[in-house]
Formats: C-alpha cells, sequence, structure tokens
C-alpha cells in the first residue's frame, strides 16, 4: 500500500495523521483541535430518498399560504412569495434578496449538490469527478442560515399574535417540513465516506 494511502489530513488544523482503521459506529476526531476527521453516514439510497422529498416539499411552501391575518373584519393571507414581493416593493430590496439567497437559494443549492455528488458515485463513477461539486457544498455550508429565516417568522408570528388573530395556513407547515428533510439530509450526508474511497 502506498504511504500516502494510510494518512489522512485535519482540515481544520492541517494536522497530518494515520489513518486509523474505522468501523461503521467510530467517529475519528484531531487530537489537535477536535475536529472530526471521519464520521459513518447512512445509505445513499436515504440520502438521496430524503433529497427529494426536501424539493418536493420546498415547491408547495413557496406558494402555497403561510399564514393568514385577521385586524377586525379585515382578512390578509400572504405567501412565502409575495412577502418578499412586498418587501421589495416597500423598498427593503437588500432584506429581499438576502432572505431569498439565504433562505431559499443556499439551502436548494446545497440539495442539488448533494445529488449531483451522489448519483455519479452510485453508479461507479470516480470521486474525483465529483470533487468540484463537494467543494461548492463545503463552501455554501458557510451561508447555509435557513433555519434563522424560520425562527424569524416564528417571532414575527408571536409578536403579530398581540395586535391581530393569526391563522397558520398549509404553506407553513410544508416550508418547516422542507427545512427538518433539508437538515436530516445534511446530517445523513457524509463527506467523509467520499473521501475515504478517495481523497478529493
Amino acid at each position: 500500500m502506498n504511504k500516502r494511502e494510510n494518512i489522512v489530513g485535519c482540515k481544520e488544523c492541517g494536522l497530518v495523521l494515520k489513518k486509523p482503521t474505522l468501523d461503521l459506529t467510530y467517529q475519528f476526531e484531531c487530537p489537535r483541535c477536535d475536529a472530526a476527521i471521519y464520521r459513518f453516514g447512512q445509505n445513499y439510497n436515504l440520502v438521496l430518498m430524503l433529497v427529494i422529498t426536501s424539493l418536493v416539499l420546498f415547491l408547495p411552501s413557496f406558494f402555497l399560504p403561510l399564514l393568514t391575518l385577521k385586524i377586525l373584519d379585515i382578512s390578509q393571507t400572504t405567501t412565502l412569495l409575495e412577502t418578499l414581493i412586498v418587501f421589495a416593493d416597500d423598498g427593503y430590496i437588500v432584506l429581499s434578496i438576502f432572505i431569498v439567497f439565504i433562505g431559499i437559494l443556499i439551502p436548494i443549492m446545497m440539495l442539488v449538490l448533494i445529488m449531483l455528488i451522489l448519483i455519479p458515485l452510485k453508479r461507479n463513477v470516480h470521486p474525483t469527478k465529483v470533487s468540484r461539486y463537494f467543494k461548492w457544498y463545503e463552501s455554501l455550508m458557510e451561508w447555509q442560515m435557513a433555519e434563522v429565516y424560520l425562527i424569524s417568522i416564528f417571532v414575527t408570528i408571536v409578536k403579530l399574535q398581540k395586535m391581530a388573530e393569526v391563522k397558520l395556513e398549509i404553506g407553513l407547515y410544508f416550508f418547516i417540513a422542507f427545512l427538518f428533510f433539508m437538515f436530516v439530509s445534511m446530517i445523513m450526508f457524509n463527506p467523509h465516506d467520499i473521501w475515504s474511497k478517495d481523497e478529493l
């Protein structure tokens, strides 16, 4: 065996270590910075199923009503798309772009990248062929903050309940389900399984 095949580097601090023999439940951590160097992931089919479920849930969450506000006898129902349009029309263009980028585009791009990585690997494509997708995925991880958007929605709902009657609509439940399956997908998707086959 080539000596280089028996070593691994910590991606956080750069420490070079001898690659241990790992079973499916063991997590190998860097002795210097405690960063996870290896952990076992889930079956590719399961991860792909979760990713596809997330993408399917996103479409109705974007177009179906999120909530209905009722003040006296006046009711107003809004969707995620309409909310973004209202922000832009009211002059909050930067905020609208930020919400689209952080809360929508980044999560969708990350889910698509997982598919672009795993589908070729299922077809026995060499890992180096998907290395660029993996690197893009790693870069987007720092920008993924869809949960912040969800928390802001709940904070808004709590505040609005003091001023009006708030009814949660089906679009909000789809959006929550989308975020749940997205997070589970990203937790179960383990790039270290790919590294263990070939260093990218």
